[in-house]
């Protein structure tokens, strides 16, 4: 489980970051801080569903 709560968030990350990068409407750097900082909320979502996931089935 300890693996996946680091390779997962960071896979998320990654391909989040790509697809907003990819698909920006011009290349201006408001957008490129607005898909880094949006694929970090997705991937730091997905860490704390992990987390949560991981604390409720060692409860």
């Amino acid at each position: 489980m300890k693996s996946l709560e680091r390779i997962l968030p960071i896979f998320v990350f990654v391909v989040m970051l790509s697809a907003n990068l990819l698909n920006m409407p011009d290349n201006h750097w408001q957008s490129v801080i607005m898909a880094v900082i949006l694929a970090a909320i997705a991937g730091l979502i997905v860490f704390g569903l992990i987390r949560f996931l991981w604390w409720w089935v060692q409860r």
